[in-house]
């Protein structure tokens, strides 16, 4: 591929804020900064400002349909490879292609979640129940700023059920797709970051990105909020850096809604391990998600 953007993709609670700190610890050889990891894929402003059009008089269906040359303007204006933050699933129903641009697209890393965690942490982000939470991971219709009553800062985005979304990106992508387990992630993180910064081309020491690893750690990114905020948390109250770690399901999910994600998800959760006795483990380290 001969583009420079890095998607970096997830199904939102599943690691992505992490892997764009310890990238903005490497980039700059300091402490992530929090107000500067980047804009999503979806972001209206972002969209607007590369097309010189007002995403406000235009439909959905406009919208995604020119989603993609708005890539193809933002990979343009930047000379070097670069991340991109995105949490749409890879492919649209209404215009049947995909939402972003292959001709500015370099590869994908992709990270993944146990789903029962992501439900937790989804949950606790947008103040809502669990049992809503679940329900959201096994509709096919789940969107995100999908409100017709108002416009937010970020467009559209459909997200599909948890596994739809998985799979949109792992076997239906037109680009190379690096696939990281945010549990591995806790396990081995610089090993882990290493591995998928170099499969995305990024010129890689592993001393450097151990040192971004240690900045960008769940406790300095807790801290860090405590001190001055994080423009992407959407409560007031409650921090966005919550507990960064494994397996909270177990204590946090009731049983039923357990099942039912893992009868929802079964095929796709023993692909990637979530089914096996040991999974789910709270591990040693932290970090955020």
């Amino acid at each position: 591929m001969s583009g420079r953007t890095v998607w970096l993709a997830s199904y939102p609670k599943s690691g992505n804020t992490w892997f764009r700190a310890v990238y903005s610890a490497w980039r700059t050889s300091g402490a992530p900064d929090l107000d500067t990891l980047g804009t999503i894929a979806s972001s209206r402003e972002r969209f607007d400002d590369s097309l010189s059009i007002a995403s406000s008089d235009l439909t959905p269906q406009e919208i995604e349909l020119l989603r993609p040359r708005a890539d193809d303007v933002v990979d343009g204006d930047i000379e070097q490879l670069h991340l991109q933050k995105i949490h749409d699933q890879l492919t649209t129903g209404r215009a049947s292609r995909y939402i972003v641009s292959e001709a500015a697209t370099r590869c994908a890393l992709y990270v993944i979640r146990d789903p029962r965690d992501v439900a937790v942490s989804l949950a606790h982000h947008n103040e809502h129940g669990v049992d809503w939470a679940a329900v959201k991971l096994n509709d096919p219709a789940a969107a995100m700023s999908d409100r017709a009553d108002d416009i937010s800062d970020q467009l559209l985005q459909r997200l599909g059920s948890w596994s739809t979304h998985v799979r949109s990106w792992v076997d239906h992508a037109p680009f190379p797709v690096h696939v990281v387990r945010y549990e591995d992630c806790l396990d081995d993180p610089v090993t882990v970051f290493t591995a998928a910064f170099t499969a995305a081309g990024f010129p890689v020491v592993t001393e450097d990105f151990a040192a971004a690893v240690e900045r960008s750690s769940f406790a300095h990114l807790q801290a860090r909020e405590a001190e001055g905020g994080f423009r992407e948390a959407r409560s007031r109250t409650a921090p966005f850096f919550r507990q960064g770690m494994a397996g909270g399901w177990r204590t946090e999910l009731p049983e039923a809604l357990a099942d039912g994600i893992v009868a929802a998800h079964a095929d796709v959760m023993a692909r990637f391990g979530y089914l096996d006795p040991m999974s789910g483990t709270v591990p040693s380290s932290d970090a955020p998600a």
